[in-house]
Order: C-alpha cells, then structure tokens, then sequence
C-alpha cells in the first residue's frame, strides 16, 4: 500500500544530502510508513511508549551536559555528551530544530551502548521515529529501552 504524499515529501527530506550528509534511513528501503508501525508496535508490546523512551534519553543528555566532553556516571550509566554547535531542522517539516548536541551512553550492567541526538529524542517523542536501519543513530526501541535500564 502507498504511504500519503506528506509521509512521500518527508521521507524525501531524510534522504542523504537533504538535512544531513548522510541522512535518517540508512540502508533501509522500507516505505517510512512502514517504519514508524514496525517501531510502534514494538514499543506497544513491551507496555512502554515513545515518551518515555524520549524522556528517559532527555533525562541522560541533561546530566551529560552540565560537564561536556567529560564522561558523567550515574548508577549503572556512563553519560558524555558532545556540543557540535547549531541547530538541525526536523525532517518532518513540524519547524522543530534541535541543538547539535550528541549523546553517548553506556550501561554498565548490559554492556550496551547507544548514541542519540537531541534531533532523535525530538523525534521519537513527537514522531515515534528511530531512524531507518543501518542509520548512524538508529537503535530500535526495544534495545534502546532495554539499555536506558526502562525494560528487562
């Protein structure tokens, strides 16, 4: 099934070259439609939802930032946090921009370690959007929940 010609003129924008250099979906061919309901059903199975995925990695960048470039702990966490300066428009057209600030954390008790942007924490929180697979920033939100310790 065709996905609606403001799903087609956004996943226009997150192709490379548009809003980055090498753009929001990766290697993933799927349709963005496709995308944003795989992700969404995910995180309904597993009783979370996007806000709290978002709110749980605001949380994790707000503590980076008041020592940036440094690593921070916190419980089983190592936080850092880069500030790459200025501001990057949302690829969903919703005049949302988002500091270029990135996020690198790890648990220490998973092993796991994730990076993000805060123009990803935006689009999960409002779009439930992870990324398309093979993206530089892609974790999909059950191993993102997993290792932000929300779910086992």
């Amino acid at each position: 099934m065709k996905q609606g010609p403001r799903l087609e003129m956004i996943q226009e924008n997150m192709k490379p070259g548009a809003y980055t250099a090498h753009g929001f979906l990766g290697d993933d061919d799927r349709m963005l439609k496709d995308i944003l309901r795989e992700d969404n059903s995910a995180v309904e199975r597993h009783g979370i939802s996007h806000g709290e995925i978002a709110a749980k990695m605001r949380y994790f960048t707000e503590i980076g930032r008041r020592f940036p470039e440094s690593t921070v702990t916190d419980g089983d966490f190592e936080i850092t946090v880069d500030d790459h300066r200025g501001f990057i428009p949302c690829p969903f057209a919703d005049n949302e921009k988002a500091l270029k600030t990135n996020t690198r954390l790890y648990n220490k008790r998973t092993g796991e370690t994730v990076y993000w942007s805060d123009l990803n924490i935006h689009m999960i929180m409002s779009h439930g959007f992870y990324e398309g697979k093979g993206s530089f920033f892609r974790t999909g939100p059950v191993e993102l929940a997993k290792t932000l310790g929300l779910i086992d």
